[in-house]
């Protein structure tokens, strides 16, 4: 399960563990392109953070449906 909201700014997309067995994860699009994906840890009591450019975000999603190798998104 996941939502959507829109800021001023950036674009908030929250995925649930949906047993409940990990925290939540959010991305944090924004826009001047960069990412950060963010996951609460409740035993530090803060969020464990990455950050990345769109581009790499797109990489991430088009490499779940491929096969081993190495590869480049080409944008039309």
């Amino acid at each position: 399960m996941y939502s959507v909201e829109f800021e001023k700014d950036s674009a908030v997309i929250t995925v649930l563990s949906e047993d409940d067995s990990q925290e939540d994860v959010e991305v944090i699009i924004g826009d001047n392109d960069v990412v950060f994906v963010r996951q609460y840890q409740e035993y530090k009591n803060e969020y464990d953070v990455i950050v990345m450019t769109w581009q790499q975000l797109k990489d991430i999603a088009a490499a779940i449906n491929s096969p081993e190798g190495l590869f480049r998104l080409v944008r039309r």
